[in-house]
């Protein structure tokens, strides 16, 4: 789409609009995905962080508590301990639903865990189409549950477990929060929601004047969706442990920690989302930052990146009572 036709560009920020031309917005699709997913990985190679942090990396097999195939999850813990007992980051990947692995997540979690003294774990859950709902949720609740019951083993404190997900790991992070909420078997304590995916709905709305123009677009959140509830999106009955825009109430959810860009695809569901935890009582902070799309991470060094670093971390470690 040329600079003339575009409707937002000139609303993005010029510290990051050179994403947009390097990675050009593409709908995904079922004849894309393959590729898609085959880029993704060149893209992010495997990446040592033990020789970029003082940190040690292990790889785990750990069993499904709802009779699946074992799921994979990666612990980055710091050297130098700086607690007996270390707090618990969780956090779920992105890529719609349909792409990518924690490897993306890795250089952030190590510097937490180098940083702060925390043990970060990343979860690979299936991915969709070829696996549909509850598989995310069953293999996202079984990781976590199996760190909170081999605490000792981890040496994690169980009273300081956040839990955290970008774009679709944010949408399955609310959606297991949820899901925690209700079971009552363990409590998380802070919850981090960067440009969550939360409302299958956003697929099937009008087309918003300004907002998913780039990166991340309706056509691609439909088949995300379609992909993972494994029907139309929209459907009338979908758990809200599914869609997490569909609860009745977030009553009980811990303090969260938004962030959005103004014209991401998600704004408006992200921004319904924070009224509604306001309403039920829950302690949230919303970022809202001007002219960011969905690629803005690719620019840790952009002013409003730097702003959600430590904003994010601020949030964190209060909500974990870490200060």
């Amino acid at each position: 789409m040329g600079e003339q036709n575009s409707r937002s560009r000139h609303l993005i920020d010029l510290e990051i609009i050179s994403a947009i031309d390097l990675i050009p917005t593409s709908d995904l699709s079922e004849t894309t995905l393959m590729e898609s997913r085959k880029n993704q990985s060149k893209m992010l190679p495997q990446i040592d962080v033990t020789q970029m942090f003082p940190v040690t990396f292990e790889e785990r097999a750990v069993p499904s508590y709802f009779g699946g195939p074992d799921i994979r999850i990666e612990i980055i813990k710091p050297s130098q301990p700086k607690y007996k007992k270390m707090p618990l980051y969780y956090s779920i990947h992105g890529g719609g639903m349909v792409l990518g692995s924690p490897v993306g997540d890795r250089p952030s979690n190590a510097s937490l865990a180098a940083q702060h003294g925390f043990c970060c774990v990343s979860v690979y859950y299936r991915l969709a189409p070829e696996h549909v709902q509850p598989s995310q949720l069953q293999d996202c609740y079984s990781g976590l549950k199996w760190c909170i019951e081999h605490a000792e083993e981890l040496a994690i404190d169980t009273q300081k477990v956040a839990l955290a997900g970008s774009s679709a790991g944010g949408g399955l992070a609310a959606g297991l929060a949820l899901y925690i909420r209700d079971q009552k078997e363990f409590d998380i304590h802070h919850l981090r929601l960067r440009s969550p995916m939360l409302d299958d709905r956003t697929g099937i709305s009008p087309e918003h004047p300004y907002a998913g123009e780039f990166v991340w677009t309706k056509r691609s959140n439909y088949f995300g969706w379609k992909s993972v509830l494994g029907h139309e999106p929209g459907q009338e009955g979908v758990s809200e442990y599914y869609v997490p825009a569909r609860a009745n109430s977030l009553a009980g959810l811990p303090s969260t920690y938004i962030s959005i860009g103004s014209i991401d695809l998600f704004i408006d569901e992200a921004l319904s989302f924070a009224k509604q935890l306001v309403f039920d009582g829950v302690l949230v902070e919303l970022h809202v930052y001007p002219g960011y799309h969905h690629l803005a991470p690719m620019f840790p060094n952009a002013h409003f990146s730097q702003e959600g670093i430590k904003s994010s971390e601020y949030a964190l470690l209060k909500g974990l009572e870490l200060l």
